[in-house]
């Protein structure tokens, strides 16, 4: 993302809910399991950052590692890691708001001018997000 907006990494892993929240610039990391903030860091400047935490699993606690890496180029999406039972998993990448998200698939361009009118008009009907 690089545009000051937050960046959020979400698995669902064995039942539970991981979520890992960047604040906008990068500055601070917070891990969230079911929704509750288990590790939060201030992320370093030119390192990856590490959290760990843990989940019950049957009455066993399970330990977990999550890290995050710097993005490779200016503007591009860091890469976010889980390790937990000796697996690695990838978090992926998820908007934080329906204006962040992208469309399944693009929009045709529009083959007649009623055809791009009838577009506007409908864009102007929908309640703002």
């Amino acid at each position: 993302m690089g545009t000051g907006v937050d960046q959020r990494f979400h698995l669902d892993q064995d039942g539970h809910s991981i979520t890992v929240v960047r604040s906008s610039g990068g500055r601070r990391t917070e891990l969230l399991v079911d929704g509750r903030v288990v590790a939060a860091t201030r992320t370093p400047r030119h390192a990856p950052t590490e959290l760990g935490g843990e989940f019950t699993e049957g009455g066993v606690p399970r330990r977990f590692t999550v890290r995050v890496g710097r993005a490779d180029i200016p503007g591009g999406e860091p890469l976010c890691t889980l390790e937990t039972g000796g697996q690695s998993y990838l978090m992926p990448v998820l908007p934080l708001t329906p204006a962040e998200q992208w469309p399944a698939e693009p929009t045709p361009s529009p083959r007649t001018p009623a055809e791009m009118w009838a577009r506007w008009r409908e864009h102007r009907r929908r309640p703002p997000v």
